[in-house]
């Protein structure tokens, strides 16, 4: 608050205004006449509520300072102001001490500081309680805001103090002044009447945004929930580019805004019309009525505006929210000065009664209320029940709406509408603050209003001339999808190679060259770990960890002495009478502890961690001695169930400690403290400003600049000087540069060699980037759509030129911007862009995201999580789920330090998968084929546990060999079929040749020529013959399929209509006879 300074003017203007109507309180009025019986006003405000920040202690405060002050004591009396109040904000009041800044204040101004010192702070609050006694004299009481409560510990220390003084009873029995404080700030000045209409004006300006991003969405077919919705549309208030040229007011900034409530979003036939309703996790549903309601409050002052969307409306829907606009219109009328807010109310009512007795059941039971300040007076409604007095210059939420309408297109649903305004009440009649989007032209809109294949031309609006019933699902109503795209998009990409034909010459050389590359790991890798004395292993070795509970017997805690179980969590330990004596364990040495109940009994059996065990991740554990004796297992039984239930919730907490505490040990175990940064002193370092980064700082987005210095770079945010991130030259391994022609965001990354912490997260990755678009487009040239819209064609023409400029200058700068700090690197790094055009689908982490090529990494960089695999440090690559008739493959990249995970990449279509073995070829890598996904973590162990032998036994050509064995077998099997297929299609040819002459001769012969060729032994085997032939042809299946694999199995059986035992007894056939010659 060091910057914060107070209008000493405004403040002793608005404590007149408030001390003249305590003076001028009367009987008549209800809500003032607290006042006649109040000595002095105690206002006493704790820490900051952010869950409830509408609060009349906090609203006064505001209201007179132009600032909320927690843990701040203020009493007033007609001729005295008292704060009570910590140093630091004591420097901020002063000002209001000095006479000489109000010329003729006739109010006397007191700061009191409540300082650390207990002596001096019990003497001010003295003083406070001291002019409280003074004032309630001649049987006056305090006024104090009765309904806020307080907490924290400026408030407890004040209430210890007057109970300490037996002074309480003064707070106990005082007046309640809210009613009064309403009337106070009900009536607003000039500079509170501008600085709600400038909340009036970004509320306006938002929902027109919220209105376009619905529309959008709704045309485009895409789904999103509530919620996700009211994220997007929260963010907006913290996006400068929105507000960027606004003049809402001369001194107009952003910052000092605020929601006043998260945004609200409904529809689907359930609604919720109270201020306290929530969007809910429901998909937004494409037809029907949306309610929006936003509220936004600027410098403290709120506003409160919420619209009707209606998606494809039913001509009563229609007629129901022009009546409401109508209804208004004359609510406008009707709110003016002098008018009794009941009778508001009751005029509204018997004019919809009169007019549409049909929705006089659907009206609410308040018309709005009082904002100000606070969102919501609770002393100023607009219902039967408020008896106020409307005046000048007061300022309402106005709301009109009718609730739960039956839907005219399903009986079983209900609609609701609702219209609701910042208003300001005049002489004659009220006014909206800021007026817009209610036209039904604006908020209706009709997807389904032309035919099926309705040509461009008629866009425009022009009605189906050939009488066709239009469209009932958007799906098909929307020219962009015919059926013929569909069946286009549905039979894109269904086969690997569609449209394309291989290079058989560059496969060739492709095969050769990977060979070539297999080779060369297999001899790097029996020469790299040759050297480990043939294991491989070298120096790692798991070393023996000595842990030591307590150095002597006398350190040993008193407790002990109980001969109980006693857990010392200092130590780490716990210790157990054995035999009498106190048995110190380490918490390290314990595997587990189990708890059981035994009738009276509860039972505690500990075990520990012993060679031979199978002890999961710690199977390998080393011991210092494994041929001592070690404990397994011991049992303790207690009937004292509360301490047992207590021992074994500590030592469960403690291992759960440890384990915690070894976790974060071995996350920071790869996290080295860089150099200091060598700032430039002697010129200004090059610098970009306002950059946002990722990941940023407690999660919000927040922006910065990035400088260069003498050995690194900075970035320091703009809100907060602690938010810094230094990255020094020699701990970058790779600077990217990714332009925004077709991303929404200019990015420049930079790739860590040792991660970093920015705030508790450990990073080896950070983003610097900015926002390209300012807007979104209408590009359909939707007629409804063009109607909110100030211009034409043109007007978007020069937008998007005017869009494409602004994107070119972003990349014009980032780029500099990159090369400057590759320069100052002296060599260190380069510039690297991701080649857009080499890019492909894949899913790394969550969800497909497009992966794109460097010269030496492979990226995706446009949303966290990042990914940045360099190509240098990977050792194979291997491709799983090659196979016929799948639409999809996945890569995996094995890294030449085999104690890093491998990282996997799913879901590539098949039509990429030419291209990506291109590129993997291109980057010297070499890859393999396989048709199933593999355990890698069983392969790495193997690898890992002795990598000598590993590379000794074949390497990565175990990856290959299946797929090389089996194209081996499908060249045979093709060479063997077309032979066979030709000598049976002469055998076949030739039989039916002889078929016909013999037919032709004798064509009332048939029986007989089938005995003869029954009785021919020459020609065919007998029954016996061919079952010994099948069982042979069954013995030499089984040994092939045992060799072959399934893989052979599934292949005879898809690409061959002919058995194996069919093929052998052919054979045989074609050996005892030949075929006939013609």
């Amino acid at each position: 608050m060091s910057e914060v300074k107070l209008n000493p003017i405004v403040f002793h203007r608005r404590l007149r205004t408030l001390l003249d109507l305590w003076k001028n309180a009367t009987e008549d009025e209800a809500e003032t006449a607290p006042f006649l019986s109040t000595g002095g006003l105690l206002l006493v405000a704790g820490n900051a509520d952010e869950t409830n920040p509408y609060r009349k202690t906090g609203a006064l405060q505001t209201y007179l300072l132009g600032y909320e002050f927690p843990s701040t004591l203020i009493f007033i009396t007609p001729e005295n102001v008292t704060f009570l109040c910590s140093e630091g904000k004591a420097k901020i009041l002063k000002p209001l001490e000095d006479p000489n800044n109000v010329p003729g204040a006739d109010v006397t101004v007191n700061v009191l500081v409540k300082s650390k010192d207990a002596t001096q702070a019990t003497e001010a609050m003295g003083k406070v309680i001291q002019a409280m006694e003074d004032a309630v004299q001649d049987g006056k009481k305090l006024g104090c805001l009765t309904k806020d409560k307080y907490g924290g510990k400026f408030v407890d220390e004040w209430t210890s103090f007057l109970n300490a003084k037996k002074q309480n009873h003064m707070v106990k029995e005082a007046n309640d002044i809210s009613s009064g404080i309403s009337v106070l700030m009900a009536t607003k000045d000039a500079e509170e009447m501008q600085n709600t209409e400038v909340a009036c004006k970004m509320t306006q300006k938002l929902m027109a945004a919220l209105c376009q991003q619905i529309t959008n969405l709704i045309e485009a077919e895409k789904k999103i929930t509530h919620e996700r919705l009211t994220d997007i549309i929260e963010t907006k208030l913290e996006d400068s580019s929105i507000w960027k040229g606004a003049k809402f007011a001369p001194d107009f900034d952003s910052t000092y805004s605020d929601w006043c409530y998260t945004p609200i979003i409904q529809s689907g036939g359930v609604y919720d019309l109270r201020t306290s309703a929530q969007s809910t996790d429901e998909r937004l549903h494409d037809t029907g009525i949306i309610l929006a309601s936003l509220g936004i409050r600027y410098k403290s002052y709120c506003s409160n505006v919420s619209r009707a969307i209606m998606i494809d409306p039913h001509p009563t829907q229609q007629e129901n929210y022009n009546y409401l606009r109508e209804l208004q219109k004359f609510a406008l009328q009707e709110l003016k000065e002098g008018v009794i807010a009941k009778d508001f109310f009751s005029t509204i009512v018997a004019k919809v009664s009169t007019d549409r007795p049909d929705l006089e059941s659907t009206l609410p039971k308040s018309f709005g209320f009082g904002i100000g300040i606070e969102f919501r007076d609770s002393f100023l409604s607009l219902n039967p029940k408020c008896s106020r007095t409307l005046k000048s210059d007061m300022i309402f939420s106005l709301a009109m709406s009718f609730a739960n309408i039956e839907d005219p297109l399903d009986s079983s649903k209900s609609y609701s509408l609702q219209l609701i305004d910042t208003i300001v009440v005049k002489e004659d009649s009220s006014s909206i603050l800021s007026d817009g989007l209610k036209e039904l032209t604006e908020v209706a809109f009709f997807f389904n209003d032309k035919p099926k294949n309705a040509a461009k031309s008629n866009a425009s609006g022009s009605r189906n001339t050939d009488n066709k019933p239009a469209s009932s699902s958007k799906k098909h109503g929307s020219p962009r999808k015919s059926g013929a795209a569909v069946m286009t998009t549905s039979r894109k990409g269904r086969l690997r190679n569609d449209g394309k034909e291989i290079d058989n010459e560059a496969t060739v050389k492709r095969k050769i060259h990977q060979r070539e590359l297999a080779e060369r790991r297999q001899e790097d890798g029996l020469s790299k770990y040759a050297e480990d004395d043939g294991t491989g292993k070298g120096t790692v070795v798991k070393q023996w960890k000595r842990f030591e509970s307590f150095q002597r017997e006398r350190d040993l805690p008193s407790a002990v002495a109980s001969l109980k179980i006693v857990v010392e969590l200092n130590k780490r330990s716990f210790l157990l009478p054995i035999n009498g004596f106190a048995v110190p364990f380490h918490i390290n040495t314990l595997k587990n502890v189990v708890k059981q109940e035994e009738g009276e009994y509860t039972v505690l059996r500990f075990m520990f961690i012993a060679p031979g065990q199978i002890t999961g991740k710690k199977e390998d554990t080393p011991f210092e001695d494994p041929n001592a004796t070690f404990i397994r297992g011991l049992t303790y039984r207690s009937t004292d169930q509360d301490h047992m239930n207590e021992v074994h919730k500590q030592i469960m907490d403690l291992k759960k400690a440890v384990l915690k505490r070894e976790k974060d040990q071995a996350e920071k175990a790869d996290v080295v403290d860089q150099d200091q940064l060598i700032e430039l002193r002697t010129k200004r370092p090059i610098k970009m400003l306002d950059i946002s980064v990722r990941p940023s700082f407690d999660g919000k987005r927040q922006a910065g600049d990035v400088e260069i210095h003498q050995n690194g770079i900075r970035y320091q945010s703009s809100l907060r000087n602690d938010h810094r991130i230094d990255i020094l030259f020699n701990n970058m391994q790779h600077l990217f540069f990714q332009p925004c022609d077709q991303e929404l965001i200019v990015i420049l990354h930079v790739h860590l060699k040792s991660p970093i912490f920015i705030g508790k997260k450990k990073v080896k990755d950070v983003q610097f980037y900015r926002e390209a678009s300012e807007a979104a487009f209408d590009e359909t040239g939707n007629r409804k759509r063009r109607r909110q819209q100030n211009g034409g064609d043109e007007d978007e023409i020069d937008a998007e030129q005017e869009e494409r400029k602004k994107r070119a200058d972003l990349n014009k700068h980032f780029k500099m911007f990159a090369d400057k700090i590759a320069d100052a690197s002296d060599g260190r790094l380069e510039v690297e862009i991701p080649y857009r055009e080499l890019a492909f689908q894949g899913v790394p982490f969550r969800s497909s995201v497009l992966l794109q090529p460097t010269t030496d990494c492979l990226v995706h960089l446009v949303e966290p999580p990042f990914l940045v695999i360099t190509t240098t440090e990977v050792e194979v690559v291997h491709l799983e789920r090659i196979q016929y008739g799948l639409k999809n493959f996945d890569i995996v990249f094995v890294f030449k330090d085999f104690t890093r995970t491998p990282v996997h990449i799913n879901t590539i279509p098949s039509g990429q998968l030419e291209n990506v073995k291109e590129w993997i070829d291109s980057c010297d890598i070499p890859f393999s084929e396989g048709p199933v996904n593999l355990n890698w973590t069983a392969i790495m162990k193997t690898v890992t546990d002795d990598p000598y032998e590993f590379f000794k036994e074949g390497g990565w050509s175990f990856l290959n060999s299946q797929s090389d064995d089996e194209e081996d077998e499908e060249d045979e099997e093709d060479e063997d079929s077309a032979f066979e297929v030709s000598d049976l299609e002469v055998e076949s040819s030739s039989a039916s040749d002889s078929g016909s002459a013999f037919d032709e001769d004798a064509s009332g012969s048939s029986g007989t020529a089938s005995g003869s060729s029954a009785s021919d032994g020459s020609s065919a085997e007998d029954w016996s013959d061919q079952e010994k032939s099948a069982a042979r042809s069954d013995m030499n299946k089984k040994k092939g399929g045992e060799a072959n694999g399934k893989q052979k199995k599934r292949r005879d059986e898809s690409e061959s209509d002919v058995s194996i035992d069919s093929e052998e007894e052919e054979r045989k056939e074609r050996k005892k006879k030949p075929a006939k010659k013609r």
